[in-house]
């Protein structure tokens, strides 16, 4: 066994035997190549992949994966698809419709793989006479977003107006029997103390995981809100008594009832009295009020932020006339 092993070492050392060596090399490979020149006719698979889905509908099931194809090529365009599967589209914008089937006729499937093959390979068959698609409608609605916060203020600051949320609503598409359940999207739970600034945060919204097929138009929302510092003060406002019979005047006791406003200074320095409106109704006196009325505060100012009657009842004496 030495003995040979030593001699192939000695013959590959040898100047014929290396140039036959080489000679050989070329000669295969000459071969290889006017092989791989000569048109064959034989099959591959092609990989699919379906486009332009019609946005009103889902595919439930996805149709075949690959196609086997019979083609008329050169050996190398077959190596080639050897390394690597060839990737087909077919456009499921040129499908057909009849008697609630959605389907890609033979003839349209062959015209889309010959588009997409090169000017060496002709095709002369495929596995498939049609491809059908089982698809179901998708709907559109907007819910609204519900926030999920806690916020607390520092002293003698308050909120200027109502939050605002970016945007209100949310887009979602799905299929029908997914989608009808929802009726509004939650925020992640966000909390704030202690707040004496304006303030603008993006929070996420609580999207359910398991409507794997239904999209949403956005997945965050931006809450932000003005922060003033505010005052008090007290106004007096004449109570006002509806509901009177005729020939018939009540003197209240108090005539004038105070209202502590809160509010920014500059909606504070702005308030008279007209701007308020308190009530007395007589048409709710009875046995059981005797000569007593409620009162409340029917109408104030909107640039205020709170306002409160520093009573909720009033004596009365009749007067007639």
């Amino acid at each position: 066994m030495e003995r040979l092993v030593e001699w192939i070492k000695t013959g590959l050392k040898k100047r014929k035997v290396k140039v036959f060596l080489v000679f050989l090399f070329c000669a295969s490979l000459a071969w290889l190549i006017n092989k791989l020149s000569l048109t064959y006719t034989s099959n591959t698979t092609f990989q699919v992949e379906y486009i332009n889905i019609p946005e009103a509908f889902l595919l439930v099931n996805s149709p075949k994966g690959e196609i086997e194809v019979r083609l008329q090529a050169a050996g190398f365009q077959f190596l080639g698809y050897e390394l690597k599967p060839k990737r087909i589209r077919l456009d499921v914008s040129k499908l057909v419709h009849k008697d609630g089937a959605y389907y890609l006729t033979a003839d349209q499937i062959r015209i889309q793989l010959e588009s997409q093959l090169n000017n060496y390979s002709v095709l002369t068959d495929f596995d498939s006479d049609a491809i059908y698609f089982d698809f179901t409608s998708l709907v559109t609605k907007k819910v609204p977003v519900k926030l999920s916060m806690e916020m607390t203020f520092a002293s003698n600051h308050i909120l200027d107006g109502n939050l605002k949320v970016e945007p209100d609503s949310i887009q979602i598409t799905g299929p029908k029997s997914q989608i009808d359940t929802i009726n509004q999207l939650r925020t992640t739970f966000f909390k704030s103390d202690y707040i004496n600034n304006s303030f603008s945060n993006e929070i996420g919204l609580l999207l359910p995981e398991e409507l794997k097929e239904t999209t949403f138009s956005d997945q965050t929302v931006k809450v932000s809100g003005k922060v003033v510092k505010f005052s008090e003060q007290l106004i007096p406002v004449p109570v006002h008594v509806v509901n009177l019979p005729e020939n018939v005047k009540v003197r209240t006791f108090p005539e004038i009832v105070e209202v502590r406003c809160q509010g920014t200074l500059e909606s504070l320095k702005e308030l008279e009295a007209e701007d308020f409106l308190i009530e007395a109704d007589y048409a709710k006196v009875s046995k059981e009020t005797e000569n007593r009325l409620s009162v409340k505060l029917v109408s104030y100012p909107k640039t205020l932020n709170n306002a409160v009657i520093s009573i909720n009842e009033v004596e009365f004496i009749l007067r007639r006339e």
